[in-house]
């Protein structure tokens, strides 16, 4: 029993023992807790490097490095330049530097440089990380064969030397790449080095590759030649310089293939361009050759694009207050009205007075005199005065009228860096003129025709012109917003709204005819802004203030009480223009769904109508 015991008591420990263990295990594999102190540090490795403008070719970068992998570094350059660059296989070094604003092909130097490598150029815009032998030597007017066999040896490189390099020279180099050293010994003595296919160096004289000249065909991406469609703007208050020059047959206008040409050997060598593949053909010796490739390889880079966030506001504050008596109105109103009272005002009639006299009986004696020469008095047939009130009613109108009123034009546009763009919304208004013309009968007759200026274009022109800062998130964008529109006061079938009729001619020769009134807002200028953010472009604010009383003849020209009829109406107008503009570079897709999704977002905003969420709230949304 004891046994027993034992055991089962063994039995349990040994479980207790592997429980133990697996805990232990299992606890040792867990990742340790990260503490805000390692978060923050892996923050700050992260931000050693930082470019204002991610994925730009023209990347400006601030580097603060200390013993940091140059694998890292090279890859955090590649990201935030968006470049292709390789590395060697083994290469393992640390570099420490602190560079400040500085563009990120400089930078890339620099750093391979603080680990003893160099950075090449490979076929196809591709950056390599290389780390070449270097050479330490001193020759003292030593044939110059012997000089590059040297390199050669050291380098393990393949080079080919004409039989025409001769001369002797002397160089100490120290620390240099071998071939830095191979290309500052051969020019020298005036020779050259031609770098083949497969890596192979040539040492030819420089007359040597003037006879070899090679051929090579550049495919432009995009770059081209400006377009034959020019955006424009018509306004009184701006001036189109840009050249209006006409181009020979065959001519095309590409400032690129002007640069060109003036790279290429003179007699010798040439480049032509193919307009309808847009494609580059060169022909000169290798070197001329590379050095054209290259500069195209930097010119005919993916431009970024600007999208144009332009809000057009028009406000118009209108407060009215009109208060006192007058005839009719409306507003809160008491009113009064009269009978006819009569009077004998302004004469005593039948008093015998002079007034007696104006109107005679048959006796002559006066009127209220009767026919038989008695005095008596009689009663007339007619009242001659009477105060007539049965067409007035007095008003007390005390009204208080406050307007407003809110005009916005909001286009949205996207355009490439450096290229001209423009976007009309509105309708085009045509209208006629009068011209006198001498008719066949010596009479001059009055003819119509469509105006000079017709037809007029109302509503919202926006012209812009983005430049990139390259390297940020700046842009310097030249714009000119302009806004037109009728503001005639016609309100006839002659004259229509924003219309105003004028008389023509003179006599039987005389007729009216209507013309558009415009009313023109113009904003010209040129801004650097930052990626999402806004410009005020234009604060024009005009105010109108006018009086108008009207009255009671006579009775409101009476002191204190002349105020019961008499009515005064001040009004005060107060417009104001306002245009904001809000640029955001674009640079890779993500950017322009980001954009084209806010866009989208803010439309359904604005088209939520109060009916619509009470139909949304009642049958839902259909998600």
């Amino acid at each position: 029993m004891q046994a027993v015991r034992n055991g089962i008591f063994g039995a349990l420990a040994l479980c207790v023992s592997f429980a133990t263990a697996h805990a232990q295990e299992a606890q040792g594999s867990k990742p340790p807790a990260t503490t805000p102190q390692a978060q923050g540090a892996a923050q700050a490795r992260e931000g050693d490097i930082h470019a204002e403008a991610e994925g730009d070719r023209a990347s400006r970068l601030t580097l603060k490095l200390k013993d940091r992998d140059l694998r890292d570094v090279v890859a955090s350059i590649r990201r935030k330049a968006n470049v292709n660059i390789i590395m060697d296989p083994g290469i393992e070094e640390v570099v420490t530097i602190d560079l400040q604003d500085v563009h990120w092909r400089q930078a890339l130097d620099l750093v391979a440089e603080q680990a003893n490598c160099v950075v090449t150029e490979a076929a196809g815009s591709v950056l390599k990380i290389e780390k070449p032998p270097r050479v330490y030597f001193a020759f003292e007017n030593t044939d110059i064969q012997k000089v590059i066999d040297t390199i050669a040896k050291i380098s393990g490189a393949n080079i080919v030397v004409a039989p025409e390099v001769k001369g002797s020279i002397t160089v100490r180099l120290k620390n240099i790449p071998w071939r830095d050293a191979l290309d500052a010994s051969v020019k020298t003595l005036g020779f050259v080095v031609v770098e083949e296919e497969r890596g192979i160096l040539r040492v030819v004289p420089s007359s040597n590759i003037e006879q070899d000249l090679e051929t090579k065909t550049i495919q432009l991406r995009y770059v081209r030649p400006a377009s034959t469609y020019v955006p424009f703007i018509e306004s009184s208050y701006i001036e189109n310089k840009r050249a209006k020059t006409q181009l020979a047959k065959g001519e095309v206008n590409f400032t690129l293939l002007k640069t060109l040409e003036g790279m290429v050997t003179p007699e010798v060598g040439t480049v032509q361009y193919i307009e309808e593949t847009n494609v580059i053909v060169i022909k000169d010796t290798k070197p001329v050759v590379e050095s054209i490739a290259k500069t195209i390889e930097m010119i005919d880079v993916e431009p970024s694009q600007i999208f144009l966030d332009v809000r057009f506001v028009t406000t118009t504050n209108e407060d009215v207050l009109d208060v006192g008596v007058s005839p009719g109105g409306t507003g809160w109103a008491a009113s009064i009205g009269l009978g006819q009272i009569p009077t004998r005002l302004p004469f005593d009639l039948g008093a015998g007075g002079w007034d007696d006299r104006f109107i005679a009986s048959t006796s002559g004696t006066g009127p209220f005199a009767d026919d038989n020469g008695t005095a008596g008095t009689t009663i007339p047939d007619v009242v001659f005065g009477a105060l007539n009130f049965t067409q007035v009613t007095a008003t007390l109108r005390l009204l208080k009228k406050d307007s407003r009123s809110e005009i916005v034009q909001a286009p949205q546009i996207v355009a490439l860096d450096h290229q001209t763009a423009t976007i009309f919304v509105g309708e085009s208004v045509r209208y006629a003129q009068a011209r006198v013309e001498q008719g066949q009968a010596g009479g001059l007759l009055l003819a119509l025709e469509e105006g000079d200026q017709s037809p007029v274009n109302v509503g919202f022109q926006l012209l812009a012109t983005p430049h990139v800062v390259p390297g940020t998130d700046k842009v310097i964008l030249e714009v000119i917003p302009q806004r037109t529109a009728l503001s005639g006061t016609g309100s006839s079938s002659l004259a229509p709204a924003g219309f105003d009729v004028f008389q023509v001619g003179a006599g039987n020769q005389s007729g009216s005819i209507a013309l558009p009134r415009v009313a023109s807002s113009t904003l010209a200028t040129t801004v650097m802004l930052r990626g999402g953010q806004t410009a005020v472009l234009g604060g024009l604010k005009s105010k109108s203030e006018s009086e108008t009383i009207t009255q009671i003849p006579l009775l409101g020209d009476i002191p204190v009480l002349g105020h019961l009829f008499k009515n005064t109406t001040t009004q005060d107008t107060t417009s104001t223009l306002l245009v904001f503009i809000t640029p955001s570079v674009i640079r890779s897709p993500e950017d322009m769904d980001k954009s084209m999704q806010s866009v989208i977002e803010e439309k359904i905003r604005d088209h939520k109508s109060p009916l619509s969420q009470g139909r949304d709230a009642v049958f839902g949304t259909g998600q």
